[in-house]
């Protein structure tokens, strides 16, 4: 039996830009977090997932079924999913989950395949799959496929995970999302030189993400939330296209203060890796 962690992300800087055949350009700079689901592969007589929570048209049978076909692999697998990370988030547990089957495929047949294979058949399932291929904070561009590593040692930095007990949908989000034209370029060079310098207050001011008003604007309940944390003196953002919320730097947070807002959230604290 092989083992993967599939570990979550959170967005420091989201920039949407126009759409182009379908899709949105980003500058999406993510870092991976220490919140992940876990993923178990064996062989099998047939293709088939076990998973505690019901999710429809997984991704990762779907990881299968194009790593096989693109190495002619014959035999089947069986995949066990223990989920830990929030569906509906804006946390990409499917799109890590798919990542970890392509590394686990790999293993388990023993097809050393490359990175650019795996990453080929990454880019098919998903724009944010490839980025959890290696799993280290990048600039993610185009569609978000496109990965640009940075060389920045942001790990063990902690953060508040909210997770509200209702979801968003991802396409409705950009669906209701107007592109304005404006160039982030000077935001996201201001942050990323907060962070090589741990700059939190600065870090704090310069996070952005530009879908959070559009998020926002969707759910009057995620925007309650967002108001009643803000009244806390804490700065809340917004990761993906949420719904979930994180503080940075959780050592100032008073944990009690957040349940308080409701005692539906699901709260995780986690550390960057």
């Amino acid at each position: 039996m092989i083992y993967e962690k599939a570990f979550a992300k959170i967005n420091l800087a989201l920039e949407v830009g126009k759409e182009i055949d379908g899709y949105h350009e980003v500058q999406n700079l993510m870092v991976p977090i220490d919140l992940y689901d876990e993923v178990f592969l064996e062989k099998a007589y047939e293709d088939s997932i076990d998973c505690e929570i019901e999710i429809i048209d997984n991704i990762c049978l779907k990881a299968i079924k194009l790593f096989k076909e693109k190495f002619s692999i014959k035999e089947s697998v069986h995949i066990t999913l223990h989920k830990n990370i929030p569906i509906m988030a804006g946390l990409a547990g499917g799109s890590s989950d798919a990542a970890a089957t392509l590394r686990g495929l790999n293993r388990l047949f023993e097809v050393n395949a490359s990175y650019e294979d795996l990453y080929e058949i990454a880019c098919q399932l998903g724009s944010d799959v490839p980025f959890f291929l290696n799993g280290q904070i990048a600039l993610c561009t185009g569609r978000g496929e496109i990965i640009n590593p940075v060389d920045i040692d942001f790990k063990g930095i902690s953060f508040l995970i909210i997770k509200p007990s209702f979801g968003l949908s991802t396409k409705e989000v950009y669906q209701h999302y107007v592109y304005d034209g404006v160039s982030r370029n000077k935001e996201l060079q201001n942050l990323i030189a907060a962070i090589k310098n741990k700059d939190f207050d600065e870090i704090d001011q310069w996070i952005f993400n530009d879908l959070q008003t559009t998020a926002l604007n969707l759910s009057p309940e995620l925007a309650e939330l967002y108001q009643k944390i803000d009244n806390l003196s804490y700065i809340p953002h917004l990761s993906g296209s949420g719904p979930t919320l994180f503080i940075l730097n959780v050592k100032y947070v008073d944990l009690e203060n957040i349940k308080a807002l409701d005692d539906s959230l699901t709260l995780h604290l986690c550390h960057t890796i």
